[in-house]
């Protein structure tokens, strides 16, 4: 698989089109993508199926065939992206719209590599065999924010074999373009609004503690978390508010563009663990254990947390570097104290006996190579202690 020169420090080829109430124009947007398409959602991410069907009609009237694959349940495994992008060489698809959230994306990044390759999920996974084609051209219609996810070149899958999560990262898993529309939305809950806002906040964070973070990507981090802060609330409290909730799909994208070309973090790494191992959502996981990492990385990235602070809007003015950088973190607990979001495992009945499994599980991910500084699995597990 080809890499980027390491001369190019951004690069993001997608094509995005954010607009209120404009699923009515898949269609149009996606015939010069693909004419044979397999519409792609998992069962459980299925949210909204009015605006499904309307993707759907708008689809057939500008491609030569339209098919919804929804034989995944919840969180695919390596049998069903072998299924699923089997089923997409027999029906000749030369594109993949997905419709979903974060499970339901993933699914949709591995089908369109797999379609197009002659090779196993175990075998993409395991890195035993040599991925030569690029993907068939992938559509990402977010149910909800994903906190970047529908915007990244990674993705993640559950072995068959162990349950465990694996990691993937190349630039052929970029979408070709991500169709934005807020008004699919208004269905979630108070509850997923909060758990989705901050779990945006979560990646933004990761993303600017990146060692391979740069001004262009820190300008794309700080302006979500800038988004989150001031919007998170009022997306709560008026259901209707669609200026409040474009404004989170807003920073979902540019935590997606930033983490592209930065990394995913700590964060990420503890709560795809979390989320394996126990009954927690991905979301629930990055928002409980955010204000534990910043703590942790407090001294080694003061001057980032500065910034952070600023884009709460904490007042840091004639205060110390760690001072201002303590005030990030009491930043945003003042959302969760607004949001009245659980800071701590055994809140939601994580067993202390998981925490050295979630820390080994998070020491395997590739990308905390990222992190400011080392970090041994110790440590990592030090951290879940502390969130417990």
């Amino acid at each position: 698989m080809p890499v980027l020169p390491e001369w190019i420090n951004f690069n993001f080829p997608p094509k995005i089109h954010f607009e209120i109430d404009c699923t009515y124009k898949s269609g149009t947007l996606v015939k010069n993508v693909g004419s044979r398409i397999i519409l792609l959602s998992t069962q459980s991410e299925m949210e909204n199926p009015d605006e499904l069907t309307i993707i759907k009609t708008s689809l057939e009237k500008h491609a030569d065939g339209v098919i919804v694959y929804d034989d995944i349940e919840k969180v695919a495994n390596f049998k069903d992206l072998d299924s699923a992008s089997y089923f997409a060489r027999i029906a000749n698809a030369n594109c993949i719209v997905v419709y979903g959230g974060f499970e339901s994306i993933n699914a949709g990044k591995a089908i369109a590599l797999l379609a197009t390759n002659d090779c196993f999920a175990e075998e993409l996974f395991g890195g035993r065999k040599a991925i030569k084609n690029p993907p068939l051209p992938l559509v990402v219609i977010p149910t909800r924010p994903v906190m970047g996810n529908e915007a990244s070149p990674f993705l993640t899958i559950t072995d068959d074999r162990d349950r465990n999560r694996k990691y993937i990262s190349h630039e052929w898993l970029f979408p070709t373009m991500i169709i934005c529309d807020p008004k699919i939305s208004v269905g979630l809950s108070t509850s997923d609004i909060a758990k989705t806002g901050i779990a945006i906040l979560s990646a933004a964070v990761d993303s600017l503690l990146s060692k391979y973070s740069n001004d262009l990507t820190n300008s794309n981090a700080l302006r979500a978390i800038e988004l989150v802060s001031k919007n998170i609330i009022p997306a709560i409290r008026e259901s209707k508010n669609m200026g409040s909730r474009s404004a989170l799909y807003s920073a979902s994208l540019l935590t997606g563009i930033a983490q592209s070309v930065s990394s995913l973090g700590l964060c990420y790494a503890l709560s795809l663990s979390a989320s394996t191992i126990t009954n927690l959502d991905i979301y629930q996981s990055m928002a409980i254990l955010l204000p534990h990492v910043m703590e942790y990385n407090l001294t080694s990235s003061a001057g980032k947390y500065v910034h952070i602070a600023k884009a709460l809007d904490e007042d840091v003015s004639n205060i110390s570097v760690i001072e201002a950088a303590i005030k990030a973190v009491e930043g945003i607990r003042k959302i969760y104290l607004e949001l009245k979001i659980p800071q701590r495992l055994s809140e939601y009945e994580v067993k202390k006996i998981d925490l050295p499994g979630i820390a080994t599980l998070a020491s395997t991910y590739s990308f905390l190579d990222s992190l400011p500084r080392e970090l041994p699995k110790n440590e990592i597990e030090t951290i879940l202690v502390a969130a417990y």
